[in-house]
């Protein structure tokens, strides 16, 4: 019998690297400040939760009725007995926000993206991909079979110079990109896409996963805000992060969806999610669309936020262009040791990010639309502290 040794010797290797990954379990609902197994309670600073929908009292409300008037299970997958008329009500109500005809959701962001471009995309097409894309992009291109052509991050010349090279050897071209870069914090130069993609009658997929619900008057997205919705007519989104709860979406051409519905595997053959999650989301929809002052909140957070850690030299930021601030650091090490300090001296709860994630280890901050002014400048403070050596006292922490 086999005895799975190179498991432990691979989880060695990945220890020895400082790239082994330890979970830490929340005991209370998500907010700016969250208490984890053991008592510890910490500065929430790594959530997507950006307008802090997670925990409003209105969307929990939604998601309980829906539960006692549907149950707890959607009991089969969309195809067969888990659509409700809830997710009929879901599905049109996306469609709505994103101001295209129809809409199909799906039970997590990545399979939305997996589902969507292997449904759309064959072996004789060919797609010209982001470096930077996620990682439920390279998959769904990869379960596609198309022929994938990796352009350098936002580099138009390049995407065009492997346009002109190739375009003419497959049977469709598309161009497929995320709108905002969730680890770098950048936005996609989406107008100079759209203008490649008509010039060399490409097709475009748009994955606004990081701005929904953060950018555009209605906050569904860049190409909302940019009004680039003739560019860009099949968008992918995701409720897991700005809408506070989970899953993700496709909203496009009536004819598009059909499609995706009859040909996307994480579609036909995932479970339908359950009520309790529609139910929330078809709130949080609302709360979305009608709490422009949620987006303006978090924006100034953000900036506060950004300007305050800038004025450090010490600190390698990002530039601020989304409400997602990066510091980066020069090794694993140096950026594990003020991960673990922000963590166990500070309270601050602001993972390390390291590879394979990206190349370049980093602390990504996200400040949320119900942090107070005081939680943003006590994590300034901590950075302050980190690089001064002067310990500020942890806000809402007794000794």
């Amino acid at each position: 019998m086999n005895d799975f040794n190179f498991v432990d010797e691979e989880l060695d290797l990945l220890s020895q690297n400082g790239l082994k990954r330890e979970l830490k379990t929340v005991i209370t609902a998500g907010g700016p400040w969250v208490e984890l197994s053991g008592g510890k309670r910490v500065l929430q600073f790594s959530s997507n939760n950006y307008l802090g929908l997670s925990n409003h009292p209105e969307v929990i409300n939604a998601c309980k009725a829906a539960v006692s008037k549907y149950g707890t299970g959607s009991t089969g997958s969309r195809l067969l007995s888990g659509t409700t008329e809830l997710h009929a009500s879901l599905e049109k109500a996306l469609a709505e926000f994103e101001n295209t005809e129809s809409s199909v959701f799906f039970s997590s962001g990545y399979a939305a993206n997996s589902g969507v471009l292997s449904a759309l995309i064959n072996k004789d097409d060919a797609v010209y991909s982001d470096e930077l894309n996620h990682a439920s992009i390279i998959d769904g291109i990869k379960l596609s079979g198309a022929q994938k052509f990796i352009y350098n991050h936002n580099n138009i010349s390049h995407l065009e110079s492997l346009l002109k090279e190739n375009k003419d050897n497959f049977k469709r071209n598309f161009i497929v990109t995320d709108t905002v870069f969730s680890m770098d914090g950048d936005i996609a130069p989406l107008e100079q896409i759209g203008i490649i993609a008509e010039k060399y009658n490409c097709f475009t997929i748009a994955d606004e996963a990081h701005a929904t619900g953060v950018f555009g008057k209605k906050g569904s997205g860049i190409v909302e805000e940019l009004n680039l919705g003739k560019s860009f007519p099949v968008k992918i989104g995701t409720c897991s992060k700005a809408f506070g709860v989970e899953g993700g979406f496709c909203a496009g051409p009536k004819s598009v969806i059909e499609l995706i519905k009859n040909k996307a595997r994480s579609f036909m053959f995932s479970t339908s999610p359950s009520p309790a999650i529609i139910g929330a989301i078809l709130k949080s929809l609302e709360l979305v669309i009608d709490g422009s002052w949620r987006r303006e909140k978090l924006w100034q957070n953000a900036k506060l936020l950004h300007s305050g850690l800038k004025k450090n030299f010490k600190l390698k930021l990002n530039d601020f262009k989304t409400p997602i601030i990066i510091i980066y650091f020069n090794s694993i090490e140096e950026a594990m040791n003020i991960d673990e300090k922000l963590f166990n001296e500070c309270h601050i709860w602001a993972p390390a990010i390291r590879p394979p994630t990206v190349k370049e280890s980093r602390i990504r901050l996200t400040p949320i639309a119900t942090h107070s002014q005081d939680d943003i400048e006590y994590v300034i403070k901590a950075f302050d502290y980190l690089s001064k050596d002067i310990k500020p006292q942890p806000l809402g922490v007794s000794n």
